[in-house]
C-alpha cells in the first residue's frame, strides 16, 4: 500500500449565515410565544415551539462547524472525486510509492494546485481527476472539451470545460521546473482520470504522452504508473516527497 499525504486541506469557513437565520427564527418564535400568552391560541404555541426547534438545529449545526461549509456543489463533487482517486492510488499501488494530494507548486509567480502527485522508483506522475457524469468528447489539442449529460428529470445539459490535458501540461511544466530549481532532473509524467463510473469518454488525436483513463480503466492507470522507467533512487524519491509535502 502506498503512503498518502494530503496537502493544503484548509479548514473551510463555517456558514455564518446559519447564525443570522437562527436569530431571525428565534425572533419570530418569540412573537408567536407572545401571541400565545396574549390569546391562548394553541396554534401560536405550536408554531413557536416548531420555530424554536428549527432555530436550535441551525445553531447546533453552526457550532459543530463540521456539516455546513461555504463550498459550491460542484466543488464538493470534485473533492469527492479527488478523495476517491486518492483512496484508489493509496490502496492499490504497492509500498514505496507516495501519493501527495492537493500540492501547490509555484513557478515564475504562477501556482498549480495538483490533484494527485505520485512519486516512486518508476517516476513522478501527475494525475488530474475529474468527477463528472455523462458523455465527454474532446481532442487532445482542443482548448475546451464538451460534457453532455441527462439529469434526473430527463433534461439534457451541455457545457464546455477547459481541457484537462492542457491543464496537466501546465502542471507538468511548473512541477518540472520547480524540481529542476531544486536540483532534481527527472521527466514528469501526466495522466487524466475520470473517476465517476457514470462517465463515458471519447477523446481523439495523439495523446502526446498524457493518456486519459476512466473508472473502468483504473487498472490501466495503475499499470501506467508502475511501469514507468525513471528508476529513481530512494534518496531522490525521498527528496521529492519532502519538497512537495513541506
Amino acid at each position: 500500500m502506498a503512503d498518502l499525504i494530503k496537502k493544503n486541506e484548509k479548514p473551510q469557513k463555517p456558514n455564518n449565515g446559519l447564525i443570522t437565520a437562527a436569530v431571525i427564527i428565534f425572533v419570530i418564535a418569540a412573537f408567536f410565544g407572545i401571541a400565545f400568552f396574549a390569546t391562548g391560541s394553541a396554534a401560536a404555541l405550536l408554531v413557536s415551539m416548531l420555530l424554536l426547534f428549527v432555530g436550535t438545529v441551525l445553531l447546533v449545526a453552526r457550532i459543530s462547524g463540521g456539516s455546513y461549509y461555504e463550498k459550491t456543489p460542484g466543488k464538493l463533487y470534485g473533492d469527492m472525486g479527488e478523495r476517491k482517486a486518492g483512496f484508489i492510488l493509496e490502496k492499490y499501488l504497492p509500498d514505496g510509492y507516495t501519493v501527495i494530494q492537493n500540492a501547490k507548486v509555484t513557478y515564475e509567480g504562477h501556482t498549480s494546485e495538483i490533484d494527485n502527485i505520485v512519486v516512486g522508483k518508476t517516476g513522478v506522475f501527475i494525475v488530474e481527476v475529474k468527477n463528472v457524469k455523462g458523455e465527454i468528447t474532446g481532442d487532445y489539442e482542443w482548448h475546451n472539451w464538451l460534457q453532455d449529460k441527462i439529469d434526473k428529470y430527463d433534461i439534457e445539459h451541455k457545457r464546455e470545460f477547459y481541457s484537462p490535458v492542457k491543464q496537466v501540461r501546465t502542471h507538468i511544466y511548473r512541477l518540472a521546473n520547480y524540481l529542476r530549481d531544486n536540483k532534481i532532473f527527472t521527466h514528469i509524467n501526466g495522466a487524466v482520470y475520470f473517476a465517476n463510473p457514470l462517465c463515458r469518454v471519447i477523446v481523439e488525436g495523439d495523446d502526446n504522452d498524457i493518456p486519459v483513463f476512466t473508472y473502468r480503466s483504473t487498472q490501466a492507470l495503475l499499470n501506467c504508473i508502475m511501469s514507468g522507467n525513471a528508476d529513481l533512487s530512494e534518496k531522490t524519491v525521498n527528496k521529492i516527497v519532502y519538497l512537495l509535502s513541506d
